[in-house]
């Protein structure tokens, strides 16, 4: 028998050891990492244990199809276009991938797909290593819908305005002092309205009434700060601005009403106040319970106004402060006169308009 030499039996171990390596190795990849090959025409040759776990399918039924059988239809196809011309010219490509299981459900992987090449260079075949992010993406979109959900009840103006890009960074006491044109609009007779309505009626009118103006309160740079029952107060930087959503106001709520009264319903009537002067905007309350408001005797003085157009007989008035901030083109501004506001200690004056174009 032949011996076996010292240099042999080392040479044995060795492979032995780097076998064992190699086996711990893919086990550790195995267990942790999704790994499917392909060849050059796209076709799995391989699929891992972790694979089949995500994919619902089982190694039987993935060997031999095309990797796109895991495809989520929601998947844009130039991504994949740009996929195919990474790896066919050599290199890794790397992206995430929403795909959908075979149940149905979809699961989102952070992908590299590496090309295996010939001794010449050439592609061999391609190999794609995936780790399952679903879990992170989902409660990502979670919170984006959240922060979408909140701007609903913050407008994300006023974050901006208090230098906050969210509402949870945001503290009781936030506040900031600006110069900006107010505007009040209140619905008249609402109380005696809502006596003819059930509850759910007065909401729908109510809800119907806003989907009209709020559109036009935006497409002239303002937002709404709050509803106060049936009043809606929007803040603007510009004066020019709360004065051409406030008379677009009037003009849509003229339309609206000609379609109510296709249904025997009665009629929206408005006043509008408008003030430019400067307010507190912040917020107040506490940690567990906290709300976003504007102060000043420039919002006082806007619902204030509101109040008056019905005494004046015009559905819109605006103050001096903002008389002096407007471009009077294609407008029919009219000065009313001089108020003795509630609050106040000395007369305002106070202006009207109309569109003339």
């Amino acid at each position: 028998m032949e011996e076996i030499t010292t240099n042999e039996s080392d040479s044995a171990h060795e492979k032995l050891d780097y076998q064992e390596l190699l086996n711990q190795y893919k086990e550790a990849i195995d267990k942790s990492t999704i790994v499917s090959m392909t060849n050059l025409l796209g076709k799995i040759t391989y699929a891992n244990d972790e694979f089949c776990r995500l994919s619902k399918y089982t190694r039987e039924e993935l060997i031999g199809k095309p990797h796109n059988i895991v495809r989520h239809p929601d998947m844009p196809k130039e991504s994949f276009k740009e996929m195919w011309a990474t790896i066919k010219a050599g290199q890794i490509w790397k992206g995430i991938i929403e795909n959908k299981a075979k149940d149905g459900s979809r699961y989102i992987v952070n992908t590299a797909i590496i090309p295996i090449k010939n001794p010449d260079g050439t592609n061999k075949e391609y190999i794609g290593i995936r780790s399952d992010i679903s879990e992170l993406v989902f409660s990502q979109n979670k919170v984006k819908s959240l922060l979408s959900a909140s701007s609903k009840f913050v407008p994300d103006q006023f974050l901006n305005e208090l230098k906050h890009n969210d509402l949870t960074s945001i503290q009781p006491g936030a506040a900031a002092n600006l110069k900006l044109t107010v505007l009040f609009a209140d619905i008249r007779g609402f109380t005696s309205i809502s006596e003819k309505l059930s509850a759910a009626e007065i909401f729908k009118g109510l809800n119907q009434y806003i989907s009209q103006i709020e559109p036009v309160i935006t497409k002239h740079s303002g937002f709404i700060d709050k509803f106060i029952g049936d009043a809606t107060m929007a803040l603007f930087h510009r004066a020019e601005d709360a004065l051409n959503a406030g008379l677009e106001m009037l003009e849509v709520l003229e339309e609206w009403n000609t379609f109510l009264a296709q249904g025997n319903r009665s009629p929206i009537r408005i006043g509008i106040g408008i003030h430019t002067g400067p307010v507190i905007l912040g917020t107040v309350g506490t940690e567990s319970r906290m709300n976003t408001t504007v102060i000043g005797d420039t919002v006082n003085v806007a619902a204030r106004l509101e109040k008056l157009t019905k005494q004046a007989k015009t559905p819109l008035l605006f103050t001096e402060s903002t008389y002096r901030e407007i471009n009077p083109e294609g407008k029919s501004v009219q000065r009313i006169g001089k108020s003795m506001l509630r609050g106040r200690s000395q007369y305002t004056t106070v202006y009207t308009a109309k569109l003339t174009v």
